[in-house]
């Protein structure tokens, strides 16, 4: 649906509610998605080379979370675990990244956050490393989630990130108003596709007029004509 070869991602989290809202934000933007709620069957099921990452809660009833982080980069170092939790940053991330997470999201989380870190993880058809994504003069950094045009690298929030990177996947393919609003937002009421537009032109302002088109009654898209032209 997205154009993307779809790759799938395995979420441990134990509580229903948010296993169903991560799952349903990750089908949305492409992925293939399987959830368990605790340690014993994610280990079981992290063993198979089906999934391109894990999404993991540290607080599970039966595992430490820190202790099966370690097992699962142990076990698949190339896959990235992007840790998704509610424990105190400042204390939690640090550990975290040095057992080898790809990255750590505090929850409550926003959905273009979400998406954007696991898309920056994840995303191995981005170019050299799966780290950079390039569409004629944009250059998206997927880890530092910046982006240069050629006049030097600057930075975007995160639904700035998520759009771009949403638009980039597809040069020329109309995005509309409701999509964007429903994948990065996590809203379906088009009431409030106005915050789609304010974000687009916030981008436009960091990359040149010309390389978002609005495309009247439709929505967006990246113009593939104008990238040979200075923006």
């Amino acid at each position: 649906m997205n154009g993307l070869p779809q790759r799938s991602i395995l979420v441990i989290e134990d509580e229903p509610r948010i296993a169903d809202l991560i799952v349903r934000i990750l089908t949305g933007a492409g992925y293939g998605v399987d959830a368990t709620p605790d340690g014993a069957s994610a280990l079981q099921r992290a063993r198979s080379d089906h999934y391109a990452g894990v999404v993991l809660d540290l607080l599970l009833p039966d595992a430490d979370g820190f202790e099966l982080l370690a097992v699962l980069v142990d076990e698949k170092p190339g896959r990235p675990v992007i840790v998704v939790s509610g424990l105190p940053e400042a204390e939690a991330k640090v550990r975290c990244m040095g057992l080898g997470a790809a990255d750590y999201v505090t929850k409550p989380f926003s959905v273009g956050e979400l998406v954007g870190r696991i898309r920056a993880g994840v995303d191995t058809s981005a170019g050299p490393g799966g780290r950079i994504m390039q569409v004629g003069p944009i250059r998206l950094d997927l880890v530092r989630r910046v982006v240069d045009t050629g006049h030097g690298a600057v930075s975007l929030s995160g639904h700035e990130f998520a759009v771009l990177q949403r638009m980039m996947a597809r040069p020329g393919h109309v995005y509309s108003r409701s999509g964007l609003l429903e994948e990065v937002w996590g809203s379906s009421s088009d009431s409030r596709g106005d915050i789609v537009d304010l974000c687009v032109e916030r981008l436009r302002a960091k990359l040149g007029n010309r390389l978002i088109e609005t495309v009247w009654s439709a929505g967006y898209r990246i113009d593939v004509s104008a990238m040979g032209e200075s923006s």
